[in-house]
């Protein structure tokens, strides 16, 4: 109830900014176990997602953005999962796992952060860990639009135009065993698909 609530309120808030356009919505498989792999602009991209993905999301979220006020009870309501800086969060990345064997979404921006410029930057291995372990696809999204309603380093958002773009799914094999060619391979095929989404958005 309270996350159909937060969908509702920020499907109102975009729309009051400018709306958004989502292509690929059918892409999202209707059940079972996936992983969303979005690009990062803004702080807005998790409210994006959460509003227009036809699934209940779970965030793989920085630490520190449940410090901002109004994000954290949407993260919160959203069942975000916070990851701390450093090296690998374990406690977050076995959350994530028990989620996706229950049939859950999880999403999470390989890039490790909001990007000052707005383009891709190199991929951090969480995304592909949780893939080979679960044995989940992964679906590639492009958001694009955010960084100019609420550039990076302010609070108060300006209108403008957002497109969503929702790609196929990536089948990824469940291994018991993850190798360092793995996280390289999986890594420039969703580098590639992402940049392609971009570029088709423009």
């Amino acid at each position: 109830m309270f996350y159909l609530l937060a969908k509702f309120i920020l499907r109102l808030f975009f729309f009051l900014t400018g709306g958004v356009r989502a292509d690929g919505l059918p892409n999202v498989p209707k059940k079972g176990p996936l992983i969303i792999v979005a690009n990062h602009q803004s702080i807005l991209d998790p409210p994006v997602l959460m509003a227009y993905i036809p699934r209940r999301i779970n965030f793989l979220a920085a630490a520190y953005l449940f410090r901002i006020p109004g994000l954290n009870i949407l993260l919160l309501m959203a069942g975000a999962i916070p990851v701390k800086r450093g090296k690998g969060d374990f406690g977050s990345m076995k959350a994530a796992l028990r989620i996706l064997s229950r049939g859950g979404v999880v999403a999470l921006f390989p890039d490790g952060g909001v990007s000052p410029d707005g383009k891709l930057r190199p991929f951090k291995p969480g995304w592909v860990y949780l893939a080979l372990k679960s044995g989940a696809p992964v679906l590639p999204v492009a958001v694009i639009g955010t960084r100019d309603v609420l550039p990076v380093g302010t609070y108060l958002p300006r209108r403008g135009r957002i497109q969503l773009r929702v790609g196929g799914c990536v089948a990824v094999g469940k291994k018991a065993r993850v190798r360092r060619e793995d996280f390289e391979e999986l890594n420039r095929i969703m580098e590639r698909r992402l940049k392609s989404l971009l570029e088709r958005g423009r």
